[in-house]
């Protein structure tokens, strides 16, 4: 074999593995699939739409008006605004003239990270002295195990986070073994691109991971207490400076919307016990196998823990406590890790876990890979046996498991969450018979050693591509395709917002091009959420400016009992309740903003909602409820209020009143918002508990409101800061020694 075909066969090998799994996204239509609808073309889909669209138009996206009316995006950790890899698809794009972001491209970006994910962990193992076959089979059972081939490309933050974690644990091991500074900016800087990735709750466990491995060599080496936390602060805080541009906005914005916090019970769901079964038969206990990672992974991964080697044990411990953890409250490792580890709280679904379980295991299959293929000493050669018996019963075990399940199919029963019972079991039995036979030819067959590394890996593909590759499939379609309901919609112009009943598909409003109250994101301002749930339905619509209503209903009423809405759309296919979904179009002008003559001071909230309760009266615009005095007098009907701009962040408005008002925005209220008034700065208020305004003296007035976040600018300093020194570092040869 030619040194160049040997340097690039790992990696031919993965970019084949990769190929397999990935082609049909890619094929011809009439063989062409793709990801499912849901947060994948209705929330990622749609932010990278409105992100780019948004750069076309000469306009940074700090604000979006199409949810929640009015959402401040840029905060939002799943909008990834600064993620580097987004920016160079965009770039892509506009140089091809797309005029918007195709969900193919998000495809695509999906399947990249896949391939590089695999080419990073390949370096990470091979930099622990491993093989370069086991190193491109730990890389192979990771990227295309249970975990990442499930829930992860459709929350495609979370796959992103996970690209860049084998890239950390490479650097952060350097950074141990040399103590250069580049060491410790390649590091800040693989940690800042995971987190700008977008799912925060990710990146916690990616950094717990990494700085846990950067305990755990730096012990290894020798350092003393003292030095570790010295850079390990000084790791900490260049990631943080790093990242302070999207940090500081996502962590205002969490603080102040729904998710700021979690109750014990909410936060600690996890995997139920049964769920182990995952490790062994897919498709029983779950819809998604995160903790799959194949039978022969798992053979080798019993192999490797018979081993003495901290390493080894690092990550077997690593494992067991990762797997513990995601049991959630059913285990009592995660009361402690909630008290214990800062911001722990903050998150739901410990099953996500998973991350880490599997990337344990498939490090520790690379290392029982490599010594296998290594000389077998007695103690070795005990291990293999008992593990190749092993393997022989659970092929035994599997097929039994598929004789029950063909059985109970002649039954017409299926007890499987897939409802494939004979399938899964069928699969389960094809990987336990290769996975006895590999590790058999490996004790019986020595002639084969030579071959043995290429047979792992096939095996493992083959394994993982029967397992794995039937998630998270469908047909290829259009997500957002022309829908008779919207067009009149669509057609109508002038500001207006839409109220749909989740007749929809997520975000429609941004995809076809309309203001909606609602949205389908984790996070919501809190304030505004509360507006939602808590105001009845037509002072709603008034104070939000709603003048279409999708829904399942076929008449709206108003408070009087007479209608209130005219059907000018209808479906023809009945949902299971007999409902089908119509538009309405509402009776009532719909106003971008209004001045009111009448204030009164709410002490909170829970005061507001309860005054609501009571009826604010015939009139949704004659009264404005504020937080604190405000000076107000009579009007009349020559009250002119006109709207000269009206984009996203930024509003410009003309009005005229004979008496002091309050000028009310029907746009949701939100830190980083301010006023103007005749080009002077003025007091911002929260109005009507969710909604923005300002109070004006009589007369004739310019007024502009801006959306011009303080905590970004702030942030954004920062990080310029930091990539400054982090550029120098990059650039700086100095090593420091521990004494």
């Amino acid at each position: 074999m030619s040194k160049r075909l040997e340097r690039l066969w790992p990696y031919l090998t993965l970019v084949g593995a990769w190929a397999l799994f990935f082609w049909r996204f890619a094929a011809p239509p009439s063989d062409r699939v793709a990801y499912p609808a849901g947060d994948f073309t209705e929330t990622f889909g749609v932010f990278r739409d409105i992100v780019y669209r948004a750069l076309l138009a000469g306009r940074f996206p700090l604000w979006a008006d199409c949810l929640w009316s009015g959402y401040p995006l840029h905060a939002d950790p799943q909008a990834a605004l600064f993620y580097p890899p987004t920016w160079l698809i965009f770039l892509i794009l506009r140089v091809q003239n797309w005029g918007h972001f195709p969900i193919e491209a998000l495809t695509a970006e999906v399947a990249l990270h896949y391939l590089f994910l695999s080419f990073f962990l390949f370096l990470f193992l091979s930099s622990l002295s491993l093989r370069r076959s086991a190193a491109v089979l730990g890389a192979v059972v990771f990227t295309y195990g249970g975990y990442l081939t499930g829930s992860p490309p459709l929350q495609t933050a979370t796959l992103e986070v996970n690209t860049w974690l084998p890239l950390a644990l490479l650097f952060v091991g350097k950074l141990v073994q040399t103590r250069q500074p580049r060491h410790l900016a390649l590091t800040a800087l693989t940690l800042t691109l995971s987190f700008l990735a977008g799912h925060p709750q990710t990146f916690v466990y990616i950094a717990l991971l990494v700085g846990a491995y950067f305990a755990f060599r730096a012990h290894q080496v020798g350092w003393s207490l003292g030095v570790f936390v010295g850079w390990g602060v000084a790791l900490m805080g260049l990631t943080v400076g790093l990242s302070a541009a999207q940090l500081f906005p996502s962590v205002h914005f969490i603080l102040n919307s729904t998710r700021a916090s979690v109750a014990f019970e909410q936060a600690g769901h996890g995997f139920p016990f049964a769920d182990v079964l995952q490790f062994f038969l897919t498709g029983f206990v779950s819809l998604w196998q995160p903790l799959y990672v194949g039978l022969l992974p798992l053979g080798l991964t019993a192999y490797a823990c018979a081993r003495r080697s901290a390493e080894i044990r690092f990550w077997a411990g690593t494992a067991l406590a990762a797997l513990l953890l995601s049991f959630g409250t059913k285990a009592v490792a995660y009361d402690v890790a909630y008290w214990l580890i800062p911001g722990y709280r903050l998150f739901r679904e410990q099953e996500r876990l998973a991350l880490v379980v599997s990337v344990a295991l498939a490090v520790l299959a690379a290392f029982g890979a490599h010594h296998m293929l290594g000389s077998l000493s007695r103690h070795a050669r005990w291990a293999l046996c008992r593990v190749e018996r092993a393997a022989g019963v659970v092929f035994l075990i599997s097929i039994g498991i598929l004789t029950v399940a063909m059985f109970l199919a002649r039954m017409g029963l299926d007890p499987s969450d897939w409802r494939k019972f004979p399938e899964r079991a069928g699969v389960m039995m094809f990987a336990a018979g290769l996975a006895w036979l590999v590790l058999r030819a490996r004790m019986r067959l020595p002639f084969l050693r030579r071959w043995w590394p290429a047979l792992c890996v096939s095996v493992v593909i083959l394994d993982l591509f029967a397992a794995n590759r039937p998630l998270n499939v469908t047909r290829a379609f259009q997500p957002f395709a022309p829908n008779p309901l919207v067009e009149p919609i669509a057609a109508t112009a002038g500001f207006f917002r839409v109220q749909d009943d989740f007749q929809l598909p997520g975000h429609a409003g941004c995809a076809y091009g309309y203001r909606a109250i609602e949205g389908v994101t984790p996070y919501q301002i809190a304030t505004y959420k509360r507006l939602l749930e808590r105001t009845p339905e037509p002072l709603r619509w008034a104070w939000l400016g709603v003048e279409y209503l999708v829904s399942w209903r076929a008449e709206v009423w108003d408070q009087s009992g007479q209608s209130a809405s005219q059907v000018v759309a209808q479906g023809t296919v009945p949902d299971s309740k007999g409902n089908v979904t119509t538009v309405h179009r509402l009776t009532h002008e719909p106003r971008r903003a209004w001045l009111v003559h009448r204030a009164e001071v709410i002490a909170d909230d829970e005061a507001l909602y309860g005054r609501l309760e009571e009826g604010p009266g015939s009139d949704a615009f004659g009264m404005a409820f504020v937080s604190g005095a405000v000076e107000v007098s009579p009007g009349n009907d020559r009250d002119r209020v006109a709207v000269t701009l009206d984009a996203p962040g930024h509003v410009r408005l003309e009005t005229a009143s004979e008496g002091a008002a309050v000028l009310v925005l029907g746009e949701a209220h939100f830190s980083g918002w301010r006023a103007r008034v005749d080009d002077q700065p003025a007091t911002l208020l929260r109005v009507n508990g969710a909604l923005m305004g300002v109070a004006l003296p009589a007369g004739v007035h310019t007024v502009e409101f801006a959306y011009q976040p303080l905590v970004l600018f702030g942030g954004g300093i920062i990080s310029a800061l930091a990539w400054l020194l982090t550029l120098g570092l990059l650039f700086s040869n100095r090593r420091f020694y521990v004494a």
